[in-house]
């Protein structure tokens, strides 16, 4: 029964938390022995204490391993399918391009934050893991992402001011981030945000 429930809602390879799996009828303590048996078993494997996944094979049969990177991507970014955070900070500002720098330990806004800030490591890999301003969701996540780069600036950026304006204003125009937008969100950011907006001459799509 567990085993069937995991492959209908899970993909090999995809982590499994063990307290997103919901099957009527079953208390934690058999729960926790069913995945122990299967993993006994060799149905699947289990990362750390509390996350396990089905997994997949290499072309020679061998069963590759699950990274930590996609572990939190699964447990911060995008949980059962539903954007619940982003990468942020210094890992934001090399992916958007405005920093060169690729830093060791990656940073994430998640609604599933365990605190305010809180470092941790998952495996071998470090993560800072803040809460957002506002919930995260599919709608508002380039906002956040277009802000949190504005609000970092000084921090995060080493491309220059108006370079990195340049590269956001490219940015909301692709993701239709406008004036309207940026209003329901900015008020929760330091006022320090108004002078990168100056500083970088930054562009909405339109005014609506």
């Amino acid at each position: 029964m567990v085993y069937e429930y995991l492959r209908k809602h899970y993909a090999a390879g995809e982590p499994i938390f063990i307290g997103d799996i919901d099957i009527s009828d079953l208390s934690e303590a058999n729960l926790r022995y069913h995945l122990k048996k299967l993993t006994d078993d060799g149905f699947i494997c289990r990362f750390e204490p509390g996350i396990y996944y089905i997994p997949e094979t290499d072309i020679l049969g061998e069963k590759m391993l699950l990274s930590s990177d996609k572990v939190a991507l699964h447990k911060y970014i995008r949980r059962k399918g539903r954007r619940v955070g982003y990468y942020s900070g210094y890992t934001l500002a090399n992916r958007m391009g405005l920093s060169g720098q690729v830093p060791f330990t990656k940073e994430i806004t998640s609604n599933f934050a365990p605190a305010p800030v809180r470092k941790l490591t998952i495996k071998d890999q470090s993560y800072v893991i803040r809460r957002p301003v506002v919930e995260v969701t599919d709608e508002n996540v380039t906002v956040l992402q277009f802000l949190d780069c504005l609000n970092d600036l000084g921090r995060c950026a080493e491309e220059k001011p108006e370079v990195c304006g340049r590269i956001l204003t490219a940015y909301a125009r692709k993701n239709d981030i406008t004036k309207r937008k940026i209003d329901e969100i900015i008020d929760k950011y330091p006022m320090k945000i108004y002078k990168a907006l100056y500083d970088t001459g930054v562009e909405y799509v339109s005014a609506r």
